[in-house]
Order: C-alpha cells, then structure tokens, then sequence
C-alpha cells in the first residue's frame, strides 16, 4: 500500500505534469495507491479557491476522474489513524529523521 501525498496528486493532475512523478506513477501497480480524505479535501479546497474559468474546469474534472480511478481506495482518517500518525510523527522527530511538519503532512 502506497498512500499518495497531496503534492504528488497534485502534481499528477498538471496538464504536463513533471517527467519524474509521471515515471515513478507509471512504475507502481495501480490497485496499490491509496489517496486519503486530507488530500481529497485539500484538493477539493484548492480547486474551490480558483476563480472560475478552464483551469479550475480542468481541474475539476481531473479530480473526478481521479476519484472514479481510485473508488473505494479513499482511505478515512480517523480517531485511530489520527494516533498513528502522532506515534510515528514523534518517532520520526525523534530519531532525527525527516522534519515532520504537522500542518502538512
């Protein structure tokens, strides 16, 4: 299971998105990306701050597209999910691993 992080959804959903992001997505098995509800809501609050016009039209319907793709691969984040990811925040920070920044995560 590969959860996909909102900058690479994002990224994916350009008109030419970047070559590197477009190859490591064209490498994985489709059935093992996984998108959460934080980055479908931070998609959905993107587009929705976009003034109106083909842009946010096309990003739009690339969103759409996007969730039929995915279906039932829209993982919740929940009470539990909410204490996973402070453990492992706090063992990452703790170990001195990658800068966690809660805010964007």
């Amino acid at each position: 299971m590969i959860v996909l992080d909102t900058n690479v959804v994002s990224e994916a959903m350009k008109p030419e998105p970047d070559p590197a992001v477009r190859a490591w997505l064209n490498e994985q098995v489709v059935e093992t990306l996984y998108l959460s509800s934080v980055t479908l809501a931070e998609l959905l609050f993107d587009i929705g701050t976009l003034p109106d016009g083909r842009r946010k039209k096309g990003l739009g319907e690339a969103l759409d597209g996007l969730l039929e793709l995915f279906g039932d691969r829209v993982l919740t984040f929940d009470t539990e999910a909410a204490r996973h990811y402070a453990e492992l925040a706090v063992k990452a920070r703790t170990a001195g691993g990658l800068p966690v920044n809660p805010v964007n995560t």
